[in-house]
């Protein structure tokens, strides 16, 4: 397993060549579980303290956490998008594809900040939040089929 990420990160910057499903699924489970320990814990203090500006060491952890998550996010996004793109071309796909879910989730993004805060200021949204809905559905749906692309064997060159 530490190969593997130790592969991963040798190659931080390396679109070419291919990479298996093995040294795929190994990153991502890495980097979705270190994710998920950090939204619990995350998810815990608000639990716990709520408003933490009752308890200004919870609220000083609590960025802390939250920045640290952020951080590592962007360390990990190039690693995993580089070696996302080396898996879809070694199952055969134009890596170009790609583009599609990225896209997509920045839209999304996008979307959602906007009726978010415009909730928090009392102003009309640009969107609608049926729309914010369909376009959230069709990210999902995306990455379902991303996630089944991941999947695919290896194809020979």
């Amino acid at each position: 397993m530490w190969d593997s990420i130790k592969q991963t990160f040798g190659k931080y910057f390396l679109f070419g060549g291919r990479s298996g499903r093995r040294e795929y699924w190994t990153w991502t489970f890495i980097v979705l579980a270190i994710t998920f320990v950090s939204v619990c814990i995350l998810a815990a203090y608000a639990f716990l303290f709520g408003n933490t500006t009752n308890h200004p060491v919870a609220e000083g952890l609590f960025h802390t956490l939250f920045i640290l998550l952020g951080v590592f996010w962007l360390v990990m996004f190039m690693p995993s998008l580089t070696v996302s793109v080396r898996r879809l071309r070694d199952a055969g796909i134009s890596p170009w594809f790609l583009l599609i879910p990225i896209a997509l989730c920045i839209v999304t993004f996008l979307v959602l900040a906007d009726i978010g805060l415009s909730n928090m200021d009392g102003s009309t949204a640009r969107y609608s939040d049926a729309f914010a809905f369909i376009l959230s559905a069709i990210t999902s749906i995306t990455g379902f089929i991303f996630l089944i692309l991941f999947c695919l064997p290896s194809k020979k060159e």
